[in-house]
């Protein structure tokens, strides 16, 4: 980029600044007394192409405009790219600024309004920004120091910005990985310490359902069994309440089953005898038939009322046996069947295990059989004696025992199932509740221990990404040091270049160091010296000299187009020899560094320069054309 021509009014100490007709080529020397506005011309400049200066922090651009006037504007003509360009910006002593870009052939169709826009395509068509421009092709006043290694410019030139720039994000998604592992690491702990909390694996769950099963149904069982004992024992007492008819029916079952055979024998052998008479010829002895006839004689009986009188017998029989078969048997079966239930019932009681009752809850059986009648009221008693319910079972059988009896042993029969029913309801209670608790638990591990797998797969991710991250972080600082190492290599030849002409052949070789640091070597002393080793006027020849080779490589990097510099006092230090020397320098160097603004308070009067401009201390108006200069007093 070459400027062709500044104006601007009411900024810094100039109430107008007209710089017309700017070569293109060669040095444009800038020269005066302290506070003439040298370095104004500079300021005024960056302020054109980026709205910020050098001096003063953008708060502080407000002081940029001259004092007592509102506002002030500059216009800068420029060619870059081969494209004529104009800049304008003004700026108001509030600190407001309004910006315009055109192309100079076109001045009714701006590439640009308003700030950021107007900032952005300049940088966008120059190739550099602010801080690029300051540490490239702006020299501020007495300031020539050696670049900092990690300056944006000097990576921009070195080639490495973008390897930085993926350096930085590959650091960064190292540090969030990093938060995640110890995160992730954290959880996992946290979750170790749950899991211990919870102790050792919680009781089977198919053991406490079983057992919680079983006691289900033991407790239908004696719940079964009370209700089946209870009715049984009712039955027998109420059967037992026509005893003395059943003791009646049940001798005269056993006399009437006793005449009902004598009486079929009777008939058979009268039977027999009446066949026997009425067809002697079947007798096979007479004798036989005449003593069996005797007796038939003495009765004095014919043989045909004998035979009716067999038939009443035998009428006598059948009805005999009608009123035991229909009358007499079913009601003693009944009562026999009532009492083998009941016995059956205390059987089946005898063979349920219950646990025993606590100690302290026996009673007396007989006070028990002396109370009250009611099998409804509950009782608390131990286990009953096994040898006392079978010799129950057994008078039960046998209609002996009385109803007293069977109500107060059916009553502690019923409150022992009915203590072993509630003692298994309660544990049955406590293994629900063993199971909920369990069944929780488990659920609480299987689910802490899932989030732990889930984080330690989580955590081998992070662990797997962190070392790939490291190795690209490896392999992109290394190709960073290799492109460090490869600019100080061109910086060094370019610095190597201008070298000797700024210092008089004096230093020939330099070394540069990865930070940028640099160590000359001395001819006299043939050894590598530190800047501190050597003078003021010879550290700022180096340095110029590295400022200059900075430059060059930028403009190689960024495009071919030619490029001013603007040098405030670089010559600070210099006696007259050394400043023709970097004079002469300055006009040879570089393929693209064109234009030189060099700022001095004073030249060699024997030396050429495509422009002067001389300032004066006190005109506030600068106008300068092609071939002179003059500072003119206004108002």
């Amino acid at each position: 980029m070459i400027i062709s021509s500044i104006q601007a009014e009411n900024l810094l100490k100039y109430r107008s600044l007209r710089l017309e007709d700017l070569p293109e080529h060669g040095i444009i020397a800038v020269s005066g007394e302290n506070e003439s506005g040298k370095s104004a011309i500079g300021e005024i400049i960056s302020f054109a192409l980026f709205g910020r200066t050098y001096s003063l922090t953008p708060d502080d651009l407000r002081k940029l405009v001259r004092w007592g006037a509102i506002q002030g504007w500059v216009m800068l003509r420029l060619n870059a790219n081969d494209q004529d360009l104009e800049v304008v910006r003004h700026l108001y002593r509030g600190g407001e600024q309004s910006a315009r870009l055109v192309q100079r052939d076109r001045p009714q169709e701006p590439l640009a309004r308003g700030v950021r826009a107007v900032n952005e395509r300049l940088e966008h068509i120059l190739g550099y920004d602010f801080d690029e421009y300051i540490d490239t092709f702006y020299l501020a006043q007495r300031e020539i120091t050696t670049p900092h290694a990690h300056s944006p410019s000097v990576k921009a030139m070195a080639g490495i910005a973008p390897l930085e720039q993926c350096a930085a994000g590959l650091q960064r998604d190292i540090e969030q990985d990093e938060a995640s592992h110890l995160r992730l690491t954290g959880e996992i702990a946290d979750l170790d310490h749950e899991l211990a909390q919870l102790g050792q694996e919680p009781p089977s769950l198919e053991k406490v359902e079983q057992e919680l099963t079983q006691n289900g149904e033991q407790i239908l069982r004696l719940v079964t069994r009370v209700g089946a004992l209870a009715s049984a024992a009712d039955d027998y007492c109420r059967s037992y309440g026509g005893l003395p008819s059943h003791v009646f029916r049940r001798g005269l079952t056993v006399f009437l089953k006793t005449l009902i055979i004598l009486t079929l024998v009777a008939i058979g052998g009268l039977g027999l005898w009446l066949f026997l008479f009425l067809e002697p010829e079947l007798w096979p002895l007479t004798e036989l038939r005449d003593r069996l006839g005797q007796p038939i004689a003495v009765a004095g009986l014919q043989p045909e009322p004998a035979f009716l009188y067999l038939l009443a017998a035998l009428a006598l029989v059948l009805l005999l046996v009608w009123l035991w078969t229909y009358v007499l048997r079913p009601g003693t079966q009944g009562r026999w069947a009532q009492a083998r239930q009941l016995s059956e019932e205390l059987r089946l009681v005898d063979e349920l295990e219950l646990v025993p009752a606590p100690a302290g809850s026996e009673i007396d059986l007989r006070a028990l059989e002396a109370g009250d009648d009611s099998m409804d009221q509950p009782v608390t008693v131990d286990k009953p004696d096994s040898e006392r319910r079978d010799r129950l079972a057994l008078r039960v059988l046998a209609m002996e025992a009385t109803p007293d009896e069977v109500r107060a042993a059916a009553r502690h029969e019923i409150s022992w199932m009915e203590r072993g029913r509630k003692q298994l309801v309660a544990e049955s209670e406590t293994l629900s509740q063993v199971l909920a608790s369990a069944r929780e638990e488990r659920d609480r591990r299987r689910l802490l221990e899932e989030g732990r797998e889930s984080l330690a797969r989580q955590l081998q991710d992070c662990d797997e990404g962190l070392q790939t991250l490291r190795l690209a972080g490896e392999l992109l600082e290394g190709a960073i040091r290799q492109g460090m190492d490869r600019f100080n290599d061109r910086l060094r030849t370019l610095v190597l270049r201008n070298l000797p002409g700024f210092t008089d052949g004096r230093y020939e070789y330099l070394q540069v160091c990865d930070d940028l640091g640099v160590r000359v070597y001395s001819n006299e002393k043939r050894s590598f010296l530190d800047l501190e080793e050597i003078s003021a006027g010879t550290q700022r020849q180096i340095m110029l000299a590295l400022r200059l080779a900075l430059s060059q490589e930028r403009m190689s990097r960024i495009s071919k187009d030619r490029q001013f510099a603007f040098l405030d006092e670089p010559f600070a230090f210099f006696d007259d020899t050394r400043m023709r020397g970097a004079l002469r320098l300055l006009s040879e160097v570089g393929d693209f560094m064109t234009q030189y603004w060099v700022v001095a308070q004073r030249f060699p009067r024997d030396e050429f320069f495509a422009l002067e401009i001389p300032c004066g201390r006190h005109p506030d108006t600068l106008e300068v054309g092609v071939t002179g200069a003059s500072g003119e007093r206004s108002g």
